[in-house]
């Protein structure tokens, strides 16, 4: 075999893998209310519809962000992950098991699609936002799904109670590299609110559900701080990454955020003593104290009005959250948020209201 043979197919052959063998670039995206093309069902009325050129640009943001596993959040059914992570260009996907409950499907728990499946489609008369995890399969990338239900602590509106979204524990593993991973979306409505310290130690399938967000948001600290613990005792490298609709930044000094003070078990009281006797947990965070960069350069730098500087709020709500042991295998400077630029202002709507973001972590 001549020398530019035999340089073309090491070429051609590392494309199939990620960037390093020993490196793994993982992505977390909130989609937005994904469907499938063509389901007559939205998730809520008045949805934009997307079109052709909407996934088109979708899967382009994509392939800009480079990933090779995908935490995703707001997808609403098998054939929607589809639409942008199609199995026949060697993608594989699982979404969390509460779209088959929700669905009345009589094999229970998350419904994985991989080369040759056919992706479900929605048959219910309604279409809700659900957690999954998408992957390169072709890139040597593997991945088992369960579920974490117990995060669905359910809220009362206004009498009828409903349902919020379940979390879907993940492993993933290309080469020597691996991590225990929590996908999760967070109860909205509570982003950076007083939550009751009281919540965070018991167990929400005592208590009723609410209606106010925070105390629903405090209820689901509990599950969340048990998973993390069990991670932690059983010495995995594991984080907690997705859409928490928490301002995790927010807080300054001995007042870290509630969250973090919840799964954490560390938050400390106004005399600094430590109110939670249970075991303290070193946290890490990606992105850490920095702004907000998803569709920066169509919102007004400028606002009139508190109203209006929320919409464009500066501290993220999407995080990669993890223990020593990730934060030991992260690779230096990978994280980072991956804007779609240049935008105009129909990009919001057509695309998604939330920005990829990325860490990259190496073989243990």
């Amino acid at each position: 075999m001549n020398k530019v043979l035999s340089a073309l197919l090491v070429a051609i052959s590392t494309l199939a893998l990620p960037a390093s063998a020993a490196e793994l670039k993982l992505g977390n995206w909130n989609v937005q209310t994904l469907l499938y093309a063509g389901d007559p069902v939205t998730v809520f009325p008045g949805d934009y519809i997307r079109q052709p050129q909407d996934y088109a640009d979708l899967k382009a943001w994509r392939d800009k962000v480079g990933a090779s596993v995908f935490f995703l959040q707001e997808v609403s059914s098998p054939a929607a992950i589809n639409e942008v992570f199609p199995v026949s260009d060697g993608w594989a996907h699982c979404i969390s098991g509460q779209f088959a409950a929700d669905e009345g499907l009589a094999t229970p728990g998350p419904i994985c699609t991989r080369a040759g499946d056919t992706p479900v489609k929605p048959a219910a008369s309604e279409r809700h936002q659900y957690t999954a995890v998408a992957w390169r399969a072709d890139a040597g990338v593997t991945a088992t799904a369960a579920d974490l239900p117990q995060l669905n602590v359910k809220s009362d509106d206004g009498g009828t109670i409903r349902d919020v979204r379940w979390g879907l524990d993940v492993t993933v593993t290309a080469g020597a590299t691996s991590v225990r991973a929590l996908v999760v979306h967070m109860k909205s409505g509570c982003f950076d609110d007083l939550i009751d310290f009281r919540l965070f130690t018991v167990d929400p399938s005592t208590t009723p559900p609410t209606k106010n967000a925070c105390d629903t948001l405090g209820r689901q600290m509990f599950p969340l701080r048990a998973w993390v613990e069990a991670r932690q005792n059983a010495g995995d490298a594991w984080m907690v990454v997705g859409d928490f609709n928490r301002r995790l930044d927010a807080g300054a000094g001995r007042f870290q955020d509630e969250v973090w003070q919840a799964v954490s078990g560390y938050s400390p009281a106004v005399d600094r003593h430590d109110r939670d006797n249970r075991p303290d947990i070193a946290l890490f965070r990606a992105p850490y104290k920095k702004p907000s960069l998803c569709w920066a350069d169509t919102s007004n730098p400028y606002p009139t009005s508190l109203p209006t500087a929320d919409d464009y709020n500066m501290l993220p709500i999407e995080f990669f959250v993890f223990g020593a042991k990730v934060r030991d295998l992260a690779v230096a400077n990978s994280d980072g948020q991956v804007p779609w630029t240049p935008s105009v202002a129909a990009d919001h709507q057509r695309l998604s209201d939330h920005c990829p973001s990325t860490l990259s972590i190496t073989g243990q």
